[in-house]
């Protein structure tokens, strides 16, 4: 049985999740800005991390992720169309005047590819770009992390650097009808949706409605 904690960080209100499984076994997905945050989880929770997640390369979503990489020595897994984001990662960090490093992508996505596996825990990929160019969500067990993709009653900018609102366009329309209605949406910030209900009051999406 898998378990999540959601912790909001401490810039852009960003969503950190950590995912756990019954061996305490850990993944940190989009470790934003709020490493003690995360620390003292895990260690109240006696959690071992083995990865770290990554739905895109935006500064908000991966503040913490050096920090986290250094301190449990673990790999990060994030879609290679984001690289020119990692490269510029500094020029961001001094932006936004945020002190974080940029951390060293170990495992790089391919956007075609559509599972990944991590020890015991299985992910199926999709590739959403739009928001950025390599934004991906991860579902496992019914619950899908899309990162800045969709919002209760939203949707992720497109005016930003490397945006795209046709991408965004091509990628909502496609995800909708990937995955099944009942789908928990763990979004990039705010609350938590479904599917469904997404489907029925955002306004972005209802119109893809089946």
């Amino acid at each position: 049985m898998l378990k999540y904690k959601r912790i909001v960080s401490n810039l852009l209100e960003e969503n950190i999740y950590i995912l756990s499984d019954k061996n305490k076994d850990s993944i940190i997905i989009d470790p934003g800005l709020g490493f003690q945050h995360i620390k003292d989880y895990i260690e109240e929770n006696d959690l071992k991390p083995i990865a770290i997640l990554a739905t895109h390369a935006h500064i908000d979503h991966i503040a913490s992720a050096e920090e986290c990489q250094r301190k449990y020595s673990i790999p990060i897994y994030m879609c290679k169309e984001d690289s020119l984001l990692i490269e510029n990662y500094e020029k961001l960090a001094g932006f936004w005047k945020v002190e974080a490093k940029k951390p060293n992508i170990t495992n790089w996505i391919d956007k075609d590819e559509t599972e990944i596996k991590i020890n015991n825990f299985e992910f199926k990929c999709f590739f959403n770009p739009g928001h950025s160019p390599g934004c991906m969500s991860f579902e496992i067990d019914n619950t899908i992390f899309c990162g800045d993709l969709i919002f209760k009653g939203s949707i992720g900018r497109t005016d930003l650097p490397a945006s795209s609102p046709l991408d965004m366009e091509k990628s909502l329309e496609s995800f909708v009808n990937s995955f099944d209605i009942d789908s928990i949406l763990c979004t990039g910030h705010g609350d938590e949706t479904s599917l469904g209900q997404e489907l029925k009051t955002n306004p972005f999406l209802m119109k893809y409605a089946r």
